[in-house]
This record gives structure tokens, sequence and C-alpha cells, in this order.
């Protein structure tokens, strides 16, 4: 059983290696807790790491816990900004992170510019009644039945 001031420098290496400027450096940790740089603070910092590396875990492991739900609220504010480039980024970027960076994403791509007013607003028509979210007392002029999924091309994206 260690010493009661060998534990206390042990708990302040834990701390000195997981947050701060020493952070992830063992060597600069095992000197800001308090370990004499006479005994080659390198070897005692690889020495703490390897001996602590279950408490260290944790303590990183608690530290990324508390933080979470943070940075999970700040991306979803980031889907929701106005900017369609930081939407973008956004998906990317959590898509990244789930791992669906390397898979193909199959998106289907409208060719607007090839279709008249009265077919872009049939669609949207469509769009508003099978959404709720888009419903909006918008006058729109009547226009014959289109179905919204005409001239619709199945793309493929390496992403």
């Amino acid at each position: 059983m260690p010493k009661k001031p060998d534990r206390e420098k042990e708990l302040k290496f834990i701390d000195a290696y997981t947050t701060g400027d020493t952070q992830g450096n063992a060597t600069q940790s095992a000197i800001k807790a308090g370990f004499p740089e006479n005994k080659s603070p390198r070897q005692q910092g690889y020495y703490l790491k390897r001996k602590l590396s279950k408490e260290i875990r944790e303590k990183n492991e608690d530290r990324i816990n508390s933080t979470s739900s943070s940075a999970i609220s700040v991306l979803q504010d980031l889907l929701r900004s106005e900017q369609d480039s930081v939407r973008l980024n956004t998906a990317k970027l959590i898509l990244e992170l789930g791992n669906y960076s390397s898979q193909n994403i199959n998106l289907n791509v409208d060719k607007t510019s090839e279709k008249s007013d009265a077919e872009l607003i049939a669609e949207l028509k469509v769009l508003m009644a099978n959404m709720p979210s888009l419903k909006q007392k918008i006058d729109l002029p009547e226009t014959e039945k289109i179905t919204p999924k005409e001239d619709v091309e199945q793309e493929t994206v390496k992403h």
C-alpha cells in the first residue's frame, strides 16, 4: 500500500495528465505532481501512466460524459442554422463521427432547372401536404396534378 504522500502525488499526476497544459504529457505531469526531477521524471511519468492507466481512463471518460450532452446540443443547434454551408458541414461531421464517411450515400436529385414553374409548384404542394412543418398559408396558383417523382434521377455520392 503506497504511503499517503505518494497517493496524493499520484492523484495530482492523474489530474495533471488529464487536464491543463500538461495533459497527455507523462513527464511534465510527473514534475507538476511533485515527483523529484532528479529521479528521471521521464521514467517516473512512464511508470505512473502505466500504473494508473485505469484511473486515468476513468477520469477521461467522466470528463467526456460530462461534456457530451453540451456537444450534442451544439451540433443540434448547428443543424438548425440558417446557413446551408453550416448545416452541410455539421451533417458531414456527424456522419464522419458515426463512421459513415467511407460509405456510399444515395441521394435523390431533382433536375429543377428542367422543370416548369407549374411542375415545381405542384411538387411544393405535395411536400406541403405531406410535411406539416411546411404547411404555411401560401397562395399558390392552381396547376395540373404532376407526380413529384418524375424526372428524379438516382445519383450515388462518395462521401
